[in-house]
């Protein structure tokens, strides 16, 4: 084989190679995104925020999930969560912020709250 048929197929192999780590990488982001997505801390506080009228009043109808969830949530027992969730609505942008802690298979919260782009937190908690 000559030299420029062993260039050649090394790089095809590198490009096929970069492809798989780009499908991998990919394919790890939104497995997990989607894992957040099936959690209680995630449903439960995206569920009061779009239920909220003052997030409502505050962002503009209709209030709606965008973009992808921040943070991590360990669902084992004893596990704990810490999400930032994009909201958005007709007139502003927010963030659902949620911590709270998993003790014996119940979820307890220590904040569940809105920051709004004009600096309003609205505590979903209190309501």
């Amino acid at each position: 084989m000559n030299k420029q048929g062993t260039l050649k197929n090394i790089g095809v192999a590198v490009a096929i190679i970069a492809i798989l780590t780009v499908i991998c990488v990919v394919t790890s982001f939104f497995g997990s995104v989607v894992a957040i997505r099936q959690t209680e801390p995630y449903s439960h506080s995206v569920d009061l925020a779009l239920n909220s009228a003052a997030v409502q009043q505050a962002l503009g109808e209709p209030v709606e999930v965008y973009r992808f969830p921040q943070g991590n949530v360990n669902t084992a027992n004893g596990g704990d969560a810490e999400l930032y969730i994009p909201i958005r609505g007709s007139q502003a942008n927010a963030s659902i912020r949620v911590n709270g802690t998993n003790l014996n298979g119940e979820w307890k919260y220590w904040a569940i709250r809105v920051d709004t782009e004009h600096g309003e937190h609205i505590n979903l908690l209190e309501e």
